[in-house]
């Protein structure tokens, strides 16, 4: 049987897939890439997605938590970043880290502690469960802002044999072939 601690590991690690897969063979074009009217990029996105979940950690589980503003973000920059595939790399692993670190401190986790209040970066506390489920919501939140992002880049639409007809939007031609039929 499956203890809640299993399925909050679970939880983590199918988000972080989901935000992981994401980014398979991403190139630096793609990860630059605004559309017209928007804001954030695809390499924004992946520093934003990582350093929160790198704070939310630390806070739950570091006797000294650091905080947004002195984490130790790649090449030592917050707000800026490098337009290049270094930094691209950097940014991935930093992502990666994140999530090695929460497997490793849920790993040493008991069951009974998912409900322990731990303090989040804005001086409150939260049921670490709770503090899980929203890095993994975050994560799937910010995979699905992604694939968005790649489908206007990549002008694709929907995958092959999943097609939704939007008659107002011409999509003949862009269907995107899935991994498993490649």
């Amino acid at each position: 049987m499956r203890t809640r601690l299993d399925l909050t590991q679970r939880l983590l690690d199918s988000a972080f897939g989901t935000l992981s897969d994401n980014l398979k063979g991403l190139t630096l074009e793609e990860a630059l890439f605004v559309p017209p009217g928007g804001f954030r990029s695809i390499l924004g996105t992946i520093k934003h997605t990582a350093g929160w979940s790198h704070v939310y950690r630390s806070y739950a589980f570091d006797a000294s938590p650091v905080s947004w503003f002195i984490l130790p973000w790649p090449h030592g920059l917050r707000d800026t970043v490098i337009k290049s595939e270094t930094y691209l790399t950097d940014l991935i692993h930093w992502l990666d880290l994140s999530h090695q670190l929460w497997q490793r401190d849920l790993l040493h986790t008991q069951d009974d502690e998912l409900d322990q209040l731990k303090p989040v970066h804005w001086g409150d506390t939260m049921p670490l469960v709770d503090i899980v489920r929203g890095v993994a919501i975050h994560s799937v939140y910010h995979a699905g802002e992604i694939n968005q992002l790649l489908s206007i880049y990549r002008q694709e639409a929907w995958e092959e044999g999943e097609e939704v007809e939007e008659n107002l939007i011409p999509s003949v031609g862009h269907r995107a072939v899935p991994p498993w039929k490649r």
